[in-house]
C-alpha cells in the first residue's frame, strides 16, 4: 500500500467517525444569577419537553455568581423549558440559548405553578458546508509541479502562493506551477466556493530537487591526424573553471590552455582511455569526458552483480560500478528500459523460466553484457479482481456493491475521488442533485501487493420535479434587494429558508430584502440554507451580484425634552425600514439621549427611500417633573412631523414614500384607531379603553413591536381595563377583534 492510500483511508476514517454519525445539533444553556448579589445561590430545577410533551432532559442548575453552562445535544425541532425553584423569576435569573453562530435570551411565562416559568425554544440544523483539507501535489519534469485541491465546486475560486518569491496567482481547485530554484517551498491557498463561502486556509510542503540547476555535462573533441597522435580540446572552457586531464587514471598536465595531445599505439600501450574533469561554480561536483580505445579493458567484476526476490512477480537486480553511464535491461530479449542508475526493478507477468540481461556502458567498459536466470513461482496465483456494481431502486437511489473480492480485503470507497465508506461491501445511496457521480472500490493485501479497484457510475433520471431551488432578486430601490429562493417552475420554495452573507446568518423567510448599506458598487454573494419539503431534499446555494450604492435622504430629527427637576434620563429611538411592505434587513437607524436635565438636540442621518416604523426604549420617571418631551422630523423647509409626543400620548409612524401609511406597522383597520380612546398612554399599571361603539363582543388582544402575541382574553362591552403591571418597558399594539367587523388598534407606551 502506498503512503498516499494510506494518509487517504487514515483522514476518510476520521471523517467518517467524525462527520456521519451526529443527528443532533450542539446548543448550551447559559445561564446567569441577575439578583445582584442579593441571592447566593439560586437552585433552579428544569425540565426540557419535546413538541409531544415527552421528556428530553431534566436537572438543576446550581447558579451562583459564576455563569452556568450546560451543553446538549438536541434534534432539530421546538421545546418548553419549565424551570420553578425558590426566589427563581425572571428577575433574579438570565437564561440564554447559544446555538451556531448566535445567542438567544430566552423570554419567560408564568407556568401552571408557583414559582414555575415556561418558554419556548426551537432548535436548528447547524448550516453544513464542504470545504476541502488537504493540497495534493505530484511532481512533473524538473521545476514544474501540479496541484489540486480536492473536485471542482461552484463557484470556486482560489488564491494560490508556492513560497518562491513569485506573485500569489487566482485561479480554480487545481494548478501548474513552475519553481525557479532547487529547494523546500510552503505552498499555501486560500480557497472559497458556494458550499465554503466562509474559505478555508490550507497549507502544504514540498522538497523541489533538479530545478533551477546547472546542466552539468562535458563534451571532449577528438582528432587525429596519423592514427598515433590524438588531440583532446573542450570546445568552450568556462571561465574560471579547474580542469584536470587524466591518462589511464592517471594526472597529466595539459599540453594547451584548453586542450591535451597524446602520442598512442606504441606496444607497450596498446589500449589506453583519457578523460577530463571540470569543475566550475555551477557544477562544484564537476563534469566528465572520457574517450578510450578499449573494448572490455574494465568492466564491473560479475561478483559485483546482485538479485533479490521479492517474492510473487517482482525481483531486485543491480549492477555496481561507479562509473556507470547507463545500462540497457532486457527481459527474455525484449529490452525494458535505459537507466542511468544501477537498479531495476521488474514485475513478471507470471510464473515461468526467465532470463535477464544488463548491457552495461561506461567510459573503461562499453557494451559488456550481464545475464541472470530466473525460476520464478507464485505470481498470478490468485487474481487480484473486485467489480463495482450499482443497482438504481428510485429515481435519485441506488444500491452501490462490490463483488469478487477476496474475503480477507478491507476494501475503501470514495465518491468523485473524495474518501467515502471503509470496510462495507455494499450500501444506499441518495444522489444530492441531477449530476453523475462516480464510485471507486478497492483493497490492498499480501497476495495483491499492488491492489485491485474498480468504477461506477450513478446517473440520477428524476425528471424535473421542481426540487432544484435557487436565488432570484429585483431592486426595491437603489442598493435595496428582494431575494426570493425559487424551485425550478419559478415558484417559491415553501421550506424553511435562511440567508447567509458575508459569512452571516441574517435572516429568515421567503421572501427576503436586504441592503448591504454599502456607499459605493461592489460585489457581494447572497447565500441560503433551505429545509427540506414535501418530496425534495434540502440544501444550500449562493449567487453573486453588483451592488448599487444605497440612495439616501437627509432627515433631521429634533427633539425637546423639558424637566421642572433634573435628573438622569435615556432614550433611544430606532427606525426601522420597510419599502413595498417588506421589512429591510441590514438597516436600521439608533439615536440615543442620555441627560440629566432639559435639552433641545436637532441630529441630521441620511436614511433611504422608505418607510418607517418608530419604536423606542427609555429609562427615566414619568409624572415626577415631565413638562415636555417630543421628537420631530424635519423632512424639508416646509414638512416636519411629530413621531413621539409623550405627555399627549403620540406615536407615529412615517414615509418617505408615497404609499406609507401613518402607521405602517398595521394590517388592518388603520383609519379606526383614531377613535379608540385608550389613557393613560404612557401607562404604568393599567390601561383604560373605551371603543366607539354600541356593543362588542370579540377578542381584546396584545402585541409586542417584534409581532409576538403576549396576551389575550375575550371580553364583552365597549370599555374596560387592561392590567399592564410588570410589563417589559416600550411599545405594545392593542387590537379588538369581533369576526366579521373591521378591527380597531392603538398602540400604547408601558413604562417603568
Amino acid at each position: 500500500m502506498t503512503n498516499t492510500r494510506l494518509f487517504t483511508l487514515l483522514v476518510f476514517i476520521c471523517a467518517s467517525v467524525l462527520g456521519f454519525s451526529q443527528e443532533c445539533a450542539n446548543v448550551e444553556f447559559i445561564t446567569l444569577n441577575t439578583s445582584g448579589g442579593e441571592i447566593a445561590q439560586l437552585n433552579v430545577a428544569y425540565e426540557i419537553n419535546a413538541a409531544m410533551g415527552e421528556l428530553v432532559e431534566s436537572g438543576l442548575w446550581e447558579v451562583t455568581s459564576d455563569d452556568v453552562v450546560t451543553p446538549l445535544c438536541l434534534p432539530a425541532g421546538c421545546y418548553t423549558l419549565v424551570i420553578s425553584g425558590s426566589s427563581v423569576s425572571p428577575n433574579t435569573l438570565e437564561v440564554q440559548l447559544a446555538q451556531s453562530d448566535y445567542i438567544m435570551i430566552l423570554d419567560w411565562d408564568q407556568g401552571a405553578g408557583e414559582g414555575e416559568w415556561v418558554t419556548e425554544f426551537c432548535v436548528e440544523n447547524a448550516q453544513q458546508f464542504d470545504c476541502p483539507e488537504v493540497i495534493y501535489f505530484e511532481a512533473g519534469e524538473g521545476c514544474t509541479w501540479a496541484f489540486e485541491i480536492g473536485s471542482f465546486q461552484e463557484g470556486e475560486n482560489v488564491v494560490w502562493n508556492f513560497g518562491d518569491g513569485q506573485e500569489s496567482v487566482e485561479g480554480g481547485h487545481f494548478h501548474v506551477h513552475d519553481f525557479p530554484n532547487t529547494g523546500t517551498y510552503e505552498v499555501t491557498a486560500f480557497f472559497t466556493s458556494f458550499d465554503c463561502p466562509m474559505g478555508v486556509y490550507l497549507t502544504t510542503t514540498v522538497d523541489v530537487q533538479g530545478c533551477g540547476e546547472a546542466e552539468c555535462t562535458l563534451e571532449m573533441d577528438v582528432s587525429s591526424a596519423n592514427g598515433m597522435w590524438y588531440t583532446f580540446e573542450i570546445p568552450e572552457q568556462p571561465a574560471g573553471a579547474v580542469i584536470e586531464w587524466y591518462i589511464d587514471g592517471q594526472v597529466i598536465p595539459p599540453t594547451s590552455e584548453n586542450g591535451l595531445t597524446f602520442e598512442a599505439g606504441f606496444d607497450f600501450n596498446p589500449n589506453w582511455s583519457v578523460c577530463v574533469e571540470v569543475f566550475t561554480d555551477a557544477c562544484p561536483d564537476g563534469m566528465e569526458a572520457c574517450y578510450t580505445n578499449m573494448e572490455s579493458s574494465d568492466c564491473p567484476d560479475p561478483d559485483f552483480t546482485e538479485v533479490e526476490y521479492l517474492g510473487g512477480c517482482y525481483a531486485l537486480f543491480w549492477l555496481y560500478d561507479k562509473n556507470v553511464w547507463e545500462i540497457g535491461w532486457s527481459v527474455n530479449g525484449e529490452l525494458i528500459e535505459w537507466t542511468a542508475g544501477i537498479y531495476f526493478d521488474y514485475e513478471f507477468p507470471s510464473n515461468g523460466e526467465y532470463v535477464v540481461t544488463a548491457e552495461f556502458y561506461s567510459a573503461t567498459c562499453q557494451g559488456e553484457v550481464y545475464t541472470w536466470e530466473m525460476n520464478i513461482e507464485g505470481c498470478g496465483e490468485m487474481e487480484c479482481d473486485i467489480e463495482a456494481v450499482a443497482y438504481p431502486l428510485e429515481c435519485n437511489e441506488f444500491l452501490v456493491e462490490a463483488l469478487n473480492f477476496p474475503e480477507d480485503a478491507q476494501l475503501f470507497w470514495t465518491l468523485d475521488g473524495e474518501p467515502y465508506e471503509v470496510n462495507t461491501a455494499e450500501f444506499f445511496y441518495t444522489a444530492p442533485d441531477d449530476d453523475c457521480h462516480v464510485f471507486s472500490v478497492g483493497y490492498e493485501t499480501e497476495d495483491c501487493p499492488n491492489g485491485a479497484g474498480d468504477d461506477v457510475e450513478v446517473c440520477p433520471d428524476c425528471g424535473d420535479d421542481g426540487c432544484e431551488v435557487s436565488i432570484v432578486w429585483e431592486a426595491l430601490a437603489d442598493g435595496v434587494y428582494l431575494f426570493s429562493a425559487v424551485d425550478s417552475d419559478g415558484a417559491l420554495w415553501e421550506g424553511t429558508v435562511d440567508w447567509w452573507t458575508t459569512g452571516e446568518n441574517v435572516g429568515a423567510g421567503n421572501p427576503f430584502a436586504w441592503t448591504w448599506d454599502n456607499e459605493e458598487a461592489s460585489i457581494e454573494s447572497m447565500c441560503i440554507g433551505f429545509s427540506d419539503w414535501e418530496a425534495c431534499d434540502g440544501g444550500e446555494t449562493c449567487i453573486e451580484l453588483e451592488t448599487a450604492p444605497i440612495e439616501c435622504e437627509e432627515v433631521q430629527f429634533a427633539l425637546n425634552a423639558e424637566w421642572s427637576e433634573a435628573g438622569f434620563w435615556a432614550f433611544e429611538l430606532l427606525l426601522n425600514a420597510t419599502i413595498a411592505d417588506w421589512e429591510v434587513q441590514g438597516w436600521s437607524l439608533n439615536l440615543n439621549w442620555d441627560e440629566f436635565d432639559s435639552v433641545s438636540d436637532t441630529v441630521t442621518a441620511c436614511i433611504p427611500a422608505a418607510c418607517f416604523e418608530v419604536a423606542a426604549t427609555f429609562e427615566f420617571p414619568l409624572g415626577s417633573g415631565l413638562e415636555a418631551f417630543v421628537i420631530q422630523a424635519l423632512l424639508d423647509d416646509e414638512t416636519s412631523l411629530i413621531l413621539v409626543d409623550i405627555q399627549n400620548g403620540v406615536y407615529n409612524d412615517f414615509g418617505l414614500l408615497p404609499d406609507c401609511s401613518v402607521d405602517s406597522g398595521l394590517e388592518e383597520g388603520i383609519g379606526l384607531s383614531s377613535l379608540v380612546h385608550v389613557w393613560p398612554n404612557p401607562a404604568i399599571n393599567a390601561v383604560n379603553w373605551t371603543l366607539p361603539s354600541e356593543t362588542f363582543n370579540g377578542d381584546i388582544r396584545v402585541h409586542s413591536l417584534d409581532g409576538k402575541l403576549i396576551h389575550q382574553e375575550a371580553i364583552q362591552g365597549i370599555g374596560g381595563t387592561l392590567e399592564v403591571t410588570g410589563w417589559p418597558a416600550g411599545f405594545y399594539t392593542i387590537s379588538w377583534v369581533e369576526k366579521g367587523l373591521p378591527t380597531y388598534r392603538s398602540r400604547v407606551l408601558v413604562a417603568d
